[in-house]
């Protein structure tokens, strides 16, 4: 029965370990402290964080972890608190470690609130942790060691060579340097520059000297001048005084005069008075009379009206007279221009031009042929002589039109007359030696009445070249040899006379000749 024996020793030695555990474990305290309030929050780095870890606030443990799971890219760890737990919604969840290598945990960190705000919202069972603060990791920490180790390396190494090289450089070349620095000195080639500054340093003090010794001797002789100047100052202020006093002088004599004249203006002031109301029988009456009778006033105005009808179908017909010189700066000629201008009335007018110039006349044409050839020749000859300008044209505002003749062929012309005629733009197209017609734009401005100068370019579209001139046998001068055409620019001077400067011109040197023939 010995083997009952150790049956029930084995049953007894059993039940009293199974009462032993019992009674530890219920003194014991509980580890899950979970008791329904159940919240998650999501961690980019959820390493280390292990079903059972516990869920702390300030230390104090208040919950577990119950899962760790993966949720779109980030760590879903899901919390079972204790049922009468508090947290606001702006609390924030971090993850904690116990040691290096150890599993990490969750605390539960409150925000401060303002003093004086409002209380926040406190988070319900089920909703998530928002505000999460991801924690440093072992295995991060240790993959930056990693990665930062091989950089430290290279930077020692690099460190290395740069010592390594310095100290060679300061062994070798700078000791080198100094030796040789030191020999440079040794040999004298500084001596040499800075006897040079000292010299010339003495140089600039004894021009110092000097300068300060012809100052002194100057200045005797500069106050003397000063002297003469507030001498001549005070001179000035005396004969200033003198003037002063003269015209003060002048002045009282002109009222003496002025209160002389009274007497006699007093008189005229009767006289006037007297005609005025016609007193008297003398001429004095006879005059206020006529003055104050109405038919007098009447055959007056008459008289006025006729003379200002006769002067305004005087005024209808103006003419103007000039002369223009222009000088072509490449062709090196002058052109003159005498010019008669005459309005019939106020919005048209007639001009003629006599123009001489080194284009003489109008060229001749003449075409000729061979015997039995089909060949022609053509020759032009140019003569000396005047061309001749003749156009009508009609004013409209500040713009006049013109057409007619112009230098001896047709052509049209418009002007633009600004400042009451004293600036002046013209353009005239007529012919030319080529088959484009020749444009001529010209500027005008008076600078005293009737004289103005004047620029612009001829033949604005052709192309310039030379005529050559047949000049035969005969010797021609050299400015008759050819003749320039085509594009060219001008400058000159004109002088317009109207008909009451020429009637001026007329009483002025006309008196003077009867004065010279009376006096002969």
């Amino acid at each position: 029965m010995r083997w009952v024996s150790r049956i029930v020793t084995t049953v007894v030695i059993v039940s009293a370990l199974g009462l032993l555990v019992l009674y530890v474990r219920s003194r014991m305290p509980e580890q899950a402290l979970g008791g329904g309030f159940l919240t998650y929050a999501k961690f980019r780095d959820g390493s280390q964080l292990a079903v059972g870890s516990p869920v702390v606030i300030a230390g104090v443990r208040i919950g577990d972890i119950t899962k760790v799971s993966i949720e779109d890219r980030f760590a879903r760890v899901d919390m079972n608190l204790i049922s009468n737990i508090q947290i606001p919604v702006d609390a924030f969840v971090t993850r904690r470690a116990d040691s290096l290598f150890g599993d990490s945990y969750i605390e539960v960190i409150f925000a401060g609130a303002d003093e004086g705000a409002a209380p926040v919202r406190l988070l319900r069972s089920g909703e998530q942790i928002t505000n999460v603060i991801e924690g440093a990791s072992t295995d991060r920490a240790l993959r930056t060691m990693e990665r930062s180790l091989p950089r430290i390396e290279n930077a020692l190494e690099v460190l290395h060579e740069v010592m390594t090289k310095g100290r060679k450089a300061i062994n070798g070349d700078v000791v080198e340097g100094m030796l040789a620095a030191d020999a440079w000195l040794a040999s004298g080639r500084i001596e040499s520059p800075l006897s040079k500054t000292a010299r010339a340093m003495e140089r600039i003090d004894r021009l110092s000297e000097a300068g300060a010794k012809a100052l002194a001797e100057i200045a005797p002789a500069t106050l003397k001048t000063i002297d003469r100047i507030d001498a001549a100052v005070a001179g000035s202020r005396t004969g200033i005084r003198d003037v002063k006093t003269q015209l003060a002088t002048a002045m009282a004599d002109t009222r003496a005069g002025l209160d002389g004249a009274d007497p006699q203006i007093d008189e005229v002031a009767e006289m006037l008075a007297a005609i005025n109301e016609g007193q008297g029988a003398d001429w004095k009456g006879t005059l206020g009379r006529l003055v104050n009778d109405p038919s007098t006033a009447d055959a007056i105005e008459d008289g006025t009206a006729s003379i200002q009808e006769g002067l305004s179908s005087y005024s209808r017909f103006k003419s103007y007279l000039g002369m223009r010189l222009e000088w072509n700066l490449f062709a090196k000629s002058p052109r003159f221009y005498a010019i008669a201008e005459v309005s019939a009335r106020t919005d048209k007018f007639y001009l003629v031009e006599l123009e001489s110039g080194s284009l003489g006349s109008v060229p001749a044409d003449q075409l000729s042929d061979a015997a039995n050839t089909s060949v022609y020749t053509r020759r032009q000859s140019i003569g000396a002589g005047l061309r001749f300008t003749a156009q009508f044209g009609k004013q409209l505002g500040p713009f006049r039109f013109r057409a007619g003749i112009k230098d001896s062929t047709s052509g049209a012309g418009a002007d633009l007359l600004l400042s009451r005629g004293r600036l002046r733009f013209s353009t005239d197209v007529f012919g030319s030696f080529d088959r484009t017609p020749r444009i001529k734009v010209a500027a005008a401005f008076a600078v005293f009445r009737s004289i103005y100068v004047l620029g612009g370019v001829d033949d604005v579209l052709n192309q310039p070249g030379y005529l050559a001139i047949n000049s035969g046998n005969q010797a021609v001068p050299d400015s008759l040899t050819k003749v320039r055409y085509g594009r060219d620019y001008f400058l000159g001077a004109a002088i317009y006379l109207s008909e009451a400067d020429l009637a001026t011109l007329l009483r002025v040197y006309g008196a003077l000749l009867v004065g010279a023939l009376a006096g002969g």
